[in-house]
């Protein structure tokens, strides 16, 4: 994990969501983040995952946007298209990631719904996301 840049770890998430690979999910969280408070067990993660979130949930498309990184702290916007039990759903998230020790993770998320996106969502940009609410962060 250490060789992947910001947006290179977005996509390989994308990835190993697709091929159920909770593990690398896991391992790509930052400690600190609300995730690994609320999942601070790996192997209960991944039978939750199995049991939960593989089943009809289908990732068909993830593609980088925006990024902007310093050298400790990285944004990266992504579009994603996703199949949920047949139904097809567009979202946009703004990520941010940390360094942990000389490796990039996912620290927290804002997610834009179908809704709030505009009429060209590629055309989004970091700078979107400041008229979302900052609480609706995760």
């Amino acid at each position: 994990m250490s060789a992947y840049t910001p947006s290179q770890l977005i996509l390989a998430r994308s990835q190993a969501f697709s091929s159920g690979d909770f593990g690398f999910i896991f391992d790509s969280y930052h400690a600190e983040s609300n995730f690994r408070r609320q999942f601070p067990d790996r192997d209960e993660y991944c039978r939750y995952g199995e049991e939960h979130l593989a089943p009809g949930y289908n990732i068909v498309d993830c593609r980088i946007l925006d990024e902007d990184f310093n050298r400790d702290e990285s944004r990266v916007v992504f579009l994603m298209r996703v199949d949920v039990q047949g139904d097809r759903q567009v979202f946009a998230e703004l990520a941010w990631l940390k360094k942990e020790g000389r490796t990039w993770r996912y620290h927290r998320g804002q997610k834009m719904t179908a809704g709030e996106l505009p009429d060209e969502p590629e055309s989004l940009t970091i700078g979107d996301f400041s008229r979302l609410d900052p609480m609706t962060a995760f």
